[in-house]
């Protein structure tokens, strides 16, 4: 009998271990995770597979977020961050593959230090956490980020987003919701054959390498290659730009150069606009105490009009709006002091486009309106707009620095979502379909160029105001974060939207659409969890002590039954 019962119980742990062996595997080979949304409905991920599939050569991805002691919510990151990296794993038949790094672990603090600075060079943003401890908290500098490796090029990916205006919980929301976009489009990008170029365009006093110094760099360490590009009437647009963007153009553009530009959208070129319509700028107030704003004349109204969008040569006044210092005397002594400036909007994001979506606002500076026009064969996006509180004022129109000292009235702010960025999409049609003349037929003759009238799908982005892209410069004339603000002292989501508008424009897998994933971590309450800490001490103590008992009771009683007859 005895033996009976220890053959018995070898099989039923044999069985058992065979279940647990065959169900690692299933997830091992078969990986696949499920999201829920708040109605508890499964809301799966954008599949990566279009993009790990064709891989032909190895990825590593070295992940910096781990580390002893992480706040919950960065473990969670943390956690969410290796299943991707698993499921990646797993569709790539082994390609991609990752380790978890602590920089912490380096016990020789010149040699971390120096490690600190490697990372920061190569596109990580440190992040410090409040960490507690046995002493209480302390600060912890920790990289929540990863180094993409692939064909000897490397590529920064930030995996947690730092949102301003959405607190923390909001910011680990969004990073788990971006993360699976952030890592396969940092991948889609490094295994490209050739890489995305992107050439902005030169000889009509657009912004130099000084103020887009900040933005530039953004665009080299996600992998574009940049280049500039002036437009020469007997040489058409290289078809191998993929994107053209015209920063703060400020003299006129003539018909030769609009026809270039025209032709380069009707063969599939994308184009990113960066207008400013109105000469005005806050230097000018060093030399006197007013400036009067007066349009710019940039000869592009007709072109953009054809496109499907009119760039208005008015101000957008917003009473929601960031703030410049004017000297006051405080005793005496003059002192800077902040005043809100109407004239400087702050957009914030009410749209759920890919582009937009929990964006932290977005700071303009003497911004124009735009208008969008009838054209059934282009849709229209309003990517960011004016507050609920704005109003557009017509040009020329005389600005005193020290009406930023007066309370504005607020009855004359009675216009809302002025549109101030917009994206166009669909076949666009040629300005020059009925204005083809002799001159630039030749012009085509030349380079063996058939016309084109129409394009095919394509799509552009237009946004009014140039120093959108410019960076501020600090004392010394060293390049501050593009979006910071000096004097505020606040960080805007200028880079980050920028960037999207680039990454939306040369998305052919419409990748982006994954940045539409919405994810909730619920973090426990902990006010809640000490007023409850004893309940669920007792409860989880007694609970399985009550299970066995009544486990215990069953089957003494079945045993009694069983052998009493």
């Amino acid at each position: 009998m005895k033996n009976h019962y220890f053959i018995q119980s070898i099989k039923v742990l044999a069985i058992s271990l065979l279940a647990v062996i065959v169900i690692y595997l299933l997830f091992h080979f078969f990986f696949h995770r499920f999201f829920f949304n708040h109605e508890k409905k499964n809301n799966p991920p954008s599949s990566p597979q279009k993009i790990i599939n064709p891989l032909d050569g190895k990825i590593d991805v070295e992940v910096y977020l781990s580390g002893k002691d992480l706040p919950a919510g960065i473990k969670i990151l943390q956690n969410e961050t290796r299943e991707l990296l698993q499921e990646f794993r797993t569709n790539s038949k082994g390609l991609v593959t990752f380790h978890f790094f602590d920089y912490n672990s380096i016990k020789d603090q010149k040699k971390r230090e120096d490690f600190q600075m490697e990372l920061v060079k190569k596109g990580l943003r440190p992040t410090n956490l409040e960490v507690k401890s046995q002493s209480g908290f302390t600060e912890k500098l920790v990289f929540p980020g990863a180094i993409i490796k692939a064909n000897g090029r490397e590529i920064p990916v930030q995996i947690l987003e730092n949102q301003f205006s959405v607190g923390a919980q909001g910011s680990l929301n969004n990073s788990i919701s971006f993360l699976e976009y952030k890592l396969a489009n940092s991948i889609q990008k490094i295994t490209k054959d050739h890489p995305t170029k992107i050439a902005f365009l030169q000889g009509h006093g657009e912004l130099g390498i000084e103020p887009l110094q900040e933005f530039l760099k953004a665009l080299a360490e996600q992998n574009f290659i940049l280049d500039k590009v002036e437009l020469d009437k007997d040489k058409l647009l290289n078809s191998e730009i993929d994107i053209l963007l015209i920063a703060k153009p400020q003299t006129t553009l003539n018909d030769y150069e609009k026809f270039l530009i025209d032709q380069y959208v009707m063969s599939g070129g994308k184009t990113m606009w960066l207008l400013d319509n109105i000469i005005c700028d806050l230097d000018s107030f060093k030399l006197a105490p007013s400036i009067v704003a007066v349009p710019r004349e940039l000869n592009l109204d007709d072109l953009l009009f054809r496109y499907g969008v009119r760039a208005d040569h008015n101000l957008v006044l917003d009473l929601y709006c960031n703030q410049i210092p004017i000297i006051e005397s405080v005793g005496g002594n003059p002192q800077p002091k902040l005043f809100p400036w109407v004239f400087y909007p702050v957009s914030v994001n009410k749209k759920n486009h890919p582009i937009v979506k929990n964006l932290d606002p977005v700071a303009f500076k003497f911004v124009s309106s735009l208008d969008t026009l009838n054209n059934p064969n282009v849709k229209k996006t309003i990517l960011l707009s004016s507050s609920s509180y704005s109003r557009a004022q017509q040009t020329p129109f005389q600005i005193f620095l020290e009406g930023a000292k007066q309370k504005p009235n607020p009855y004359l702010f009675n216009q809302k979502d002025i549109p101030l960025a917009v994206l166009l999409e669909g076949e666009f049609s040629s300005l020059y379909k009925n204005q083809f003349t002799a001159d630039l037929q030749k012009l085509l003759a030349i380079q063996n160029v058939t016309f084109k009238p129409k394009s095919n799908l394509n799509k552009m982005i237009v946004i009014a105001d140039g120093d959108i892209a410019s960076n501020d410069l600090d004392a010394k004339g060293v390049p501050l974060a593009l979006g910071y603000d000096k004097y505020s002292r606040q960080v805007f989501a200028n880079k980050d939207f920028l960037l999207n508008c680039v990454e939306y424009l040369v998305d052919d897998n419409n990748l982006i659409d994954a940045r539409n994933r919405e994810v909730k971590m619920r973090l426990l309450d902990k006010a809640k969890v000490l007023e409850q800490k004893t309940k669920w001490q007792i409860a989880t103590f007694a609970f399985p002590l009550l299970l066995i008992l009544i486990f215990g009771f069953i089957y003494s009683n079945r045993r009694k039954r069983k052998y009493a007859k």
